[in-house]
């Protein structure tokens, strides 16, 4: 999946196609974006190298979702989402900064719920800025943890021969692993972005792997050492690496390679929360 950025109306009316909203004689329309919307949602952030990827990823992948805002038929904002079976996750809100930002992204975020729980995926997830946490509480959502940035550090060289490559026999193992960590069932997603991934086998057992194409990577490991080894065959691919808030082996290292970390972010969930284990993973996409 290519890497992802991020208001209350009255007289609402929703229906099965999108819902329109009208306020201060102005009309918000929320809908799924089409192939048409591409260009002009693009034009909305030019020095955004990436978007135009993201939003045809979304489009067309079928366990995703894409949807878009206008007001008074101008597109100002999309929103796009992933679907699991029982979970979704939004993964980017974005509304032009010369709007009401905050009642705009605050019905992207509804009608993305809304959207999700119509497929069964009954809990909703997202990585929210810290300064528009509030767009997706008004939507019910509830902090559960928090990520962070490591960034311009000197890296350790692998050495380790436990680590190589994923191979298909793999990755029902990788899968098991994933869900192990996560408390969901992200199967379609990472077997689309199996390429180029390692497994770190002790034995007959794979004890952590890395998809260094999904997001912005992912790691999941049972130990600090599987994890810190997996950290150093990314390392050298990206400078900078994500990770929950309490992994205290890896951020102890990657501090003492002058890794310096920062806020990334706020771990939301609607819902029943999932068993969701941040110590497992080393790496977040």
């Amino acid at each position: 999946m290519p890497p992802r950025s991020p208001g209350t109306f009255s007289g609402t009316s929703v229906g099965a196609c999108c819902i329109k909203t009208t306020i201060m004689h102005t009309t918000l329309k929320i809908a799924l974006m089409a192939r048409a919307d591409i260009e002009a949602a693009c034009c909305l952030a030019p020095y955004d190298d990436l978007l135009r990827g993201r939003l045809n990823w979304h489009l067309h992948t079928p366990y995703a979702m894409l949807l878009k805002a206008e007001v008074d038929g101008e597109l100002v904002g999309h929103a796009c989402g992933v679907l699991f079976p029982g979970s979704g996750w939004l993964r980017e809100v974005f509304v032009l900064p010369e709007y009401d930002t905050r009642p705009i992204g605050s019905e992207l975020v509804r009608n993305m719920v809304e959207r999700m729980e119509e497929t069964g995926a009954s809990r909703q997830l997202v990585i929210a800025p810290e300064q528009r946490s509030m767009v997706y509480t008004a939507s019910g959502f509830q902090v559960d943890g928090n990520l962070l940035a490591y960034r311009n550090g000197t890296f350790v060289e692998a050495t380790k021969d436990e680590v190589i490559n994923l191979e298909p026999e793999h990755m029902l193992a990788v899968l098991r692993l994933d869900q192990q960590a996560t408390g969901e069932d992200r199967s379609r997603l990472l077997r689309e972005h199996a390429y180029l991934g390692s497994v770190y086998m002790e034995g007959t057992h794979i004890r952590g792997f890395s998809l260094p194409l999904l997001g912005h990577g992912l790691i999941v490991a049972v130990s600090p050492e599987v994890g810190l080894e997996l950290q150093r065959w990314l390392l050298p691919i990206q400078p900078y690496l994500l990770m929950p808030v309490g992994q205290l082996a890896a951020h102890g290292h990657l501090i003492h390679c002058r890794y310096h970390a920062s806020p990334r972010g706020i771990r939301m969930v609607r819902g029943v929360r999932p068993d969701h284990r941040p110590t497992m993973i080393y790496a977040h996409p």
